[in-house]
């Protein structure tokens, strides 16, 4: 009897072992023994750049036919610049005062539908009204794939041109998406590497950075140094740096994304259009090997504060899922 209970006990673990070994077979074969888990998902971003202006209206239109098409492209997730369904002050309006916040209201609900029809995520500059007595604030809405906005993030680092218009905003803003933590930021916010810090302590490994850099004369002191604080801030804190700019005459530099080395891939300057990236994205650039560095992140400091000027406590100021 012994003897008959090891033979059962021998077969039982036989089929065992046999079961689990064809079980690892299974996981190589359908990883491709990659080390990739079969769960390991792409994320798609689409980041854009059209003339902004002070027509809600043209604005509005290209940014419904830049959303159908990078939904076609498949992209995840579409960017816009700062400002892009607005217009920018005084660039474009000469302000808030009389701006048809009506209009700017159904244009915001058309994107969000929009947003849902074609299942994508979009990232819209525009502007968030407070109250007639408060200037509003300058902000990138996240609305999700199912067409709701929720989350705001508004520019935090003012210009004393930029403190005119708008109030200051005072919190960051981080989506998680397809595995990956992505933050935002405006404009100003790139000539303070503390933005970039605070985000890097949280763990975010990509930046969507709307700019508007464009309605100028001629060249400025921008055209050199916001394409060079893109790719420091994406080296500096090992992020990628997807920057979108306003396309319209005179426009300092293109829309572009940084790698985390430092290298740039950009659209032709003044050129409507959409440039693509999907991640994880670990190719080396063309032309030389990827290297990084600054693996020591930088200590945040107790006292700073992140914003210039005085951020509003007004309720539709903290509500950051309400429309315009």
């Amino acid at each position: 009897m012994l003897k008959r209970t090891n033979s059962y006990n021998f077969k039982i673990k036989h089929v065992t072992s046999l079961l689990l070994r064809v079980s690892l077979l299974a996981a190589i074969f359908l990883t491709g023994f990659s080390g990739k888990s079969r769960s390991e998902e792409k994320l798609k971003v689409a980041t854009c750049q059209f003339p902004v202006s002070g027509n809600i209206q043209s604005n509005a239109d290209y940014i419904k036919r830049f959303i159908k098409e990078a939904a076609l492209n498949k992209a995840d997730i579409v960017h816009f610049s700062e400002a892009a369904l607005t217009g920018y002050p005084p660039k474009d309006i000469p302000s808030f005062e009389n701006f048809n916040w009506s209009k700017l209201r159904d244009e915001t609900y058309s994107i969000m539908s929009l947003a849902q029809k074609h299942h994508i995520w979009v990232i819209l500059g525009s502007a968030h009204y407070i109250s007639k007595n408060e200037k509003p604030l300058n902000c990138l809405y996240i609305i999700s794939d199912e067409g709701k906005i929720v989350d705001r993030y508004d520019k935090s680092m003012l210009t004393g041109g930029d403190l005119r218009f708008y109030t200051p905003g005072d919190h960051t803003v981080i989506l998680e998406l397809k595995g990956f933590k992505l933050g935002f930021l405006i404009c100003y916010d790139s000539c303070f590497p503390e933005m970039y810090n605070i985000y890097r302590h949280k763990g975010v490994k990509i930046m969507f950075h709307s700019f508007y850099n464009a309605h100028h004369k001629g060249k400025t002191i921008l055209d050199e140094i916001i394409p060079a604080e893109i790719r420091v801030r994406a080296s500096d804190n090992l992020m990628w740096v997807i920057a979108g700019n306003s396309s319209g005459h005179y426009s300092s530099w293109p829309t572009c994304i940084a790698r985390p080395d430092g290298s740039l891939e950009s659209l032709e300057r003044e050129v409507p259009g959409i440039l693509y990236r999907q991640f994880p994205d670990h190719d080396r650039t063309r032309n030389f090997s990827s290297w990084t560095h600054n693996n020591k992140i930088m200590k945040l400091s107790e006292n700073e504060i992140y914003h210039n000027g005085t951020p509003s406590k007004h309720p539709r100021a903290l509500d950051t899922c309400s429309l315009p």
